[in-house]
């Protein structure tokens, strides 16, 4: 009878199930743990506390090298909280490389997926307006319309590919979100400009 086959299938087929569940607890375990040292890596940059950044940043690396594995056999695991991580991680990517004086590379075998690394670029530029905007705190005023400069850079780039909009899911909204935070920036750097220029013209 075609129940009695299914059984045996059902039966043979059951510790690959178990297998895969206890994959899928470990892929979230480890998608949170990359989600938190990508965290702790962007925020220490922003405190100007390199070396504690890239070592955060080494360490999600790890773990992620971790996920790829514990995924490779059973891809449909990478989606919620693991996709999030690889965002996460290209984020930190990006913030480090502008704050730290040292070179930041992803390694090549990490093989990011591109979905999540396009977003992860998009996520990126309100990072860098931090940047910017602590840079006009502390009076660079040269060095933030740079940091400007790239986050309109990011934002031309990831504005190619806004269209068709299944092509990067998501990604319009951010682009739309975007094009909101370079205008705040721009008019930030506008008012910059002019208290800069009636401190010049009261000496």
């Amino acid at each position: 009878m075609l129940s009695e086959k299914i059984a045996i299938y059902i039966e043979k087929i059951t510790p690959k199930l178990e297998e895969r569940f206890e994959n899928r607890e470990k892929v979230l375990q480890l998608s949170r743990e990359i989600i938190r040292l990508s965290g702790e890596a962007i925020s220490f940059s922003h405190r100007g506390k390199s070396d504690s950044a890239v070592e955060k940043f080494h360490l999600a690396i790890d773990k992620v090298r971790q996920v790829k594995d514990l995924i490779h056999e059973y891809p449909e695991l990478l989606t919620g909280d693991a996709g999030t991580a690889f965002q996460e991680l290209t984020e930190a990517y990006i913030v480090l490389s502008y704050q730290t004086d040292r070179s930041i590379e992803l390694p090549e075998d990490m093989n990011i997926p591109i979905i999540f690394y396009v977003l992860g670029v998009a996520d990126a530029v309100g990072e860098l307006r931090r940047i910017c905007l602590e840079q006009l705190r502390k009076g660079n005023y040269t060095y933030a319309q740079e940091m400007y400069k790239e986050m309109e850079n990011l934002y031309e780039i990831l504005w190619r590919l806004e269209y068709p909009k299944a092509m990067v899911p998501s990604l319009r909204q951010k682009i739309d979100n975007l094009r909101r935070i370079l205008e705040e920036t721009s008019h930030d750097l506008f008012l910059a400009s002019i208290t800069t220029y009636s401190k010049h013209t009261d000496k």
